[in-house]
């Protein structure tokens, strides 16, 4: 399912970009929408932003960030049985996003996500261990490259984008640090048995890859979204 709203600036956000895509609009017809209410919305500058994207030249052009209200105050014209359904799916999607924002003011949570952050600090230790082991068996990698290598997959593993793990629900903190302590022990266990650096890698990739399926990650990833 395609992310209609995401976590920014400690806010559940849309863009312009995505209304454009969604609701099947000229994007500098949403920007136009988006601009003429400029002078009547004594809140405009609280409910968009601007903001850049890069085109499919990697030139930067201008979209805007809404929150909730300033959604609202967009697609207010927007007419007929299909805009009404994506309305719905924009409603649904920034409820899920604000139920997030609110767990982080839960105990419960911002303890879990402090165990997340100690066991990351383990896992990087793992990893520089692993790291110093490979380049005295004559890899040429560089140390970012190993590091980027084990973030990449455990992210991959539990959906993660690139609003990063304040972002997670609480069930998805309790994976990551199940996962990171996975990593932990292949790493450790390979070293102290002296075998091939490109193994802790493939490994660990296997070794979620049935956790994941042991835990129906996906499954749970997909009632998250709706889908």
């Amino acid at each position: 399912m395609k992310e209609l709203v995401f976590l920014k600036h400690k806010q559940a956000l849309t863009t312009s970009l995505i209304v454009a895509d969604y609701f099947g609009k000229r994007h500098d017809h949403v920007i136009r929408d988006i601009e003429e209410q400029y002078g009547d919305l004594p809140e405009f500058g609280e409910m968009f932003r601007k903001a850049t994207y890069s085109d499919s030249y990697g030139r930067p052009q201008k979209m805007y960030l809404m929150n909730r209200d300033g959604f609202f105050m967009l697609v207010t014209g927007f007419t007929g049985d299909k805009a009404k359904q994506f309305k719905l799916a924009f409603i649904k999607a920034f409820n899920q996003m604000e139920q997030i924002l609110s767990q982080r003011q839960n105990a419960e949570w911002q303890e879990i996500r402090s165990e997340t952050k100690r066991g990351y600090k383990d896992l990087s230790a793992a990893v520089h261990e692993l790291y110093e082991w490979a380049v005295s068996h004559g890899c040429k990698a560089s140390e970012k490259v190993f590091y980027m290598n084990f973030a990449k997959l455990l992210n991959k593993t539990l959906g993660i984008d690139a609003g990063g793990r304040d972002d997670l629900a609480a069930w998805q903190l309790y994976e990551v640090e199940k996962l990171q302590f996975i990593a932990r022990t292949i790493i450790a266990g390979l070293i102290a048995g002296g075998a091939d650096y490109h193994l802790p890698y493939k490994n660990c990739k296997s070794a979620f890859e049935s956790y994941a399926r042991l835990s129906y990650i996906n499954e749970r990833l997909s009632l998250n979204s709706g889908t």
